[in-house]
């Protein structure tokens, strides 16, 4: 009897040691497969094919099924969101930064991304602007001043907003800029973006008191500047402010200051189609107007 007993214990206790043998081959199984298309989805990003990377990073989440593991699941949804995002996928990384948010908590970078996704869409700007806002709040209760990835949702929705020619909505892409140089402290970037908003809605004096700040504040930078490609990238730049302080001086009706203007620039850089363009309509303004 005790045998007997005994032997359906041993068999008992042998299933059971083949059924989690089992199962913790499969879960080791799927996770390998995981990790390869994690890899797969990280070597595609690196070679700028977000659809194939974004393909990787699905077959990855669809892996995990119902057996959630958050700190590596959610690892690779933030992938995902940046492939879609990088690929155009706007809607479909709007959908990952929204799962990201319910299940990630209300983290500025994706109330930021999300705001971004919504914008290029061509979504509701009233709801981007309502992310961007939290985003703000988050970061300035928590002292974090003005990431990277806040200045660039800000630009991305600010563009938007003042291309509406909505006179509210331009105001409101002001106010969020003014938030910006509080927040952040001026820069030249910043600057240009305002005094674009500015000129876009037809105030080009406003515009161009913004592009000379920026000037400023640019050519007090360049000193500092050593690095070839940092240095190129700020002259050039300077250049786009120089010839957008031109404009506005053109715009105000000053032909011989707008000449002169795009004149040094002309003799600094030399002279690509646009400005050419300007060049011989101001001189032929110019000198008319001598004659008058």
């Amino acid at each position: 009897m005790w045998k007997h007993e005994g032997g359906r214990v041993l068999k008992q206790g042998l299933c059971l040691v083949l059924f989690f043998s089992v199962l913790l081959s499969g879960c080791g199984e799927r996770g390998r497969t995981i990790r390869q298309y994690r890899e797969s989805g990280l070597e595609a990003m690196e070679r700028g094919d977000y659809s194939a990377a974004a393909e990787a990073f699905h077959h990855a989440m669809d892996y995990y099924g119902t057996a959630k593991q958050e700190g590596t699941e959610l690892d690779i949804l933030r992938y995902l969101a940046e492939a879609e995002f990088r690929g155009g996928n706007y809607e479909q990384a709007s959908d990952c930064y929204q799962e990201l948010l319910e299940r990630d908590g209300r983290r500025p970078e994706y109330l930021d991304l999300k705001s971004s996704c919504i914008v290029k869409a061509g979504g509701d700007l009233k709801e981007a602007g309502l992310l961007y806002q939290e985003a703000t709040e988050l970061l300035s209760s928590k002292k974090k001043g003005m990431p990277e990835y806040h200045l660039s949702a800000l630009y991305t929705l600010g563009e938007a907003l003042a291309k509406s020619r909505d006179p509210g909505l331009i105001e409101e892409a002001a106010a969020y800029y003014n938030e910006a140089q509080v927040s952040g402290g001026q820069s030249p970037e910043l600057c240009a973006r305002i005094g674009k908003l500015f000129f876009d809605s037809g105030d080009p004096e406003r515009a161009e008191t913004y592009f000379q700040e920026g000037l400023s504040l640019l050519e007090q930078q360049l000193p500092e500047v050593k690095e070839a490609d940092r240095r190129e990238e700020a002259m050039e730049n300077r250049r786009e402010l120089l010839f957008n302080v031109a404009v506005c001086a053109e715009y105000a009706g000053d032909y011989a200051g707008a000449l002169k203007g795009f004149e040094d620039i002309a003799a600094e850089y030399g002279e690509d189609e646009a400005l050419t363009h300007e060049l011989i309509f101001l001189r032929s303004r110019v000198s008319t107007e001598g004659v008058e």
